[in-house]
């Protein structure tokens, strides 16, 4: 069996990056890695040789100003119809191709063509779901939405359709999967994994309750929830402290907030030492996200042994124990993120998450892989053979 990987990222670095190189990794080790397509790449330990990049996808975007991308939604069609159509011719010997969604339509009509199979990665919950939930928020927030035109929309969902078997990273992101139509039997729940090696408890510097989140800074992850709790709890001697990308939809936000309470904002720095340090130097880590496949800032967290404050719309949520490793709550609710924080101030000493790290052990990068090896025999035969 021979496998194809592509993903419209930059394959070794962070998010999707990251993700998708563990994903190879796997591939690689059981020894049925055939090529990668993507967009750019870190120093890996794979073949330089069966790599190629794509870096003139991400070049199409200059063709159209910033600004007008963004209104029109128009800058990751590009670059995701283009990186498509380049992927689909790379990956012609291969019997099976993984790739994620947005950047598979191609592939799957091409493989379809000549008898080989494709595995569509979906890490976020089904589009119209993702799409309903984000398109309330912004409009609740006043922001002008248009993350997702309808043609993505499209193309996502035939993916999902035209596809031979979707892995998806919680049982969360399947369950919207079967309430829009997908067929359950070619679902598969892979959950992410969490480098036990890299995130791990530190003793912390001093005694600041201090409240950290990290990741992107935007709607979709639910700031503005944190936020407004934070404000109506103003609390003294305790600190907040932000620490991702900031996206363009959550400036005014910030600039509202920074009038009215006191917190830290810090740009990603891409380095995983950082981000350890970061939830260890925390009394509570919160990801509010209102719509997240899984938040693997939470596994991240929990084994540093961090508690950890979720909401019910993350896929990571599975993972904690309401009240033992952290807090499950409603997206979209400060109230309820305000009380547990507030919980949590008054009840330092509590043994809330005192065992995070146990509870995550089982998610390795190992475990991750050996799930998608599992996905490929279903389909394709065993690897190897």
């Amino acid at each position: 069996m021979k496998v194809g990987f592509q993903v419209a990222a930059n394959f070794g670095g962070t998010g999707l990056g990251y993700i998708g190189y563990q994903a190879a990794r796997g591939m690689s080790d059981a020894g049925i890695l055939a090529a990668i397509t993507c967009i750019g790449h870190e120093k890996s330990d794979i073949p330089e040789e069966i790599i190629t990049d794509v870096p003139s996808a991400r070049a199409l975007s200059l063709l159209v100003p910033r600004r007008i991308a963004n209104k029109l939604g128009t800058d990751a069609l590009l670059q995701q119809n283009y990186f498509g159509l380049v992927a689909s011719r790379k990956c012609r010997n291969c019997d099976i191709i993984h790739g994620y969604t947005g950047q598979m339509l191609e592939t799957i009509r091409a493989a379809g063509r000549r008898g080989a199979r494709c595995v569509v990665d979906r890490p976020n919950t089904h589009i119209h779901f993702m799409r309903r939930v984000l398109e309330a928020e912004y409009k609740k927030h006043a922001v002008p939405f248009a993350a997702y035109r309808p043609s993505r929309i499209r193309r996502e969902a035939r993916e999902l359709d035209e596809c031979d078997a979707i892995v998806t990273c919680s049982e969360f992101a399947r369950k919207t999967m079967v309430q829009e139509g997908v067929d359950e039997k070619k679902i598969h729940v892979v959950p992410y994994g969490v480098d036990l090696g890299l995130f791990r408890p530190e003793p912390r510097r001093d005694d600041v309750f201090r409240v950290v989140f990290a990741g992107l800074i935007c709607l979709r992850k639910g700031v503005q929830y944190l936020l407004e709790a934070w404000d109506q709890l103003g609390i003294g001697e305790a600190e907040l402290v932000l620490q991702g990308h900031l996206l363009d939809d959550a400036v005014g936000l910030l600039d509202h907030f920074r009038n009215r309470c006191c917190f830290t904002v810090r740009p990603h720095t891409g380095n995983m030492d950082d981000l350890r340090r970061l939830y260890n130097s925390a009394s509570l880590c919160v990801f509010p996200s209102v719509e997240d496949g899984f938040g693997m800032v939470v596994t991240e967290a929990m084994a540093c042994n961090r508690p950890v404050l979720v909401t019910e719309h993350m896929g990571a949520a599975e993972v904690v124990t309401d009240g033992v490793d952290g807090f499950v709550v409603p997206p979209a609710n400060a109230e309820a993120i305000k009380e547990k924080i507030d919980y949590l101030y008054k009840h330092r000493g509590s043994a809330i998450g005192l065992n995070c790290r146990e509870r995550v052990a089982g998610l390795t990068w190992g475990a991750y892989r050996a799930g998608l090896l599992s996905v490929y025999r279903k389909i394709g035969g065993e690897p190897g053979e």
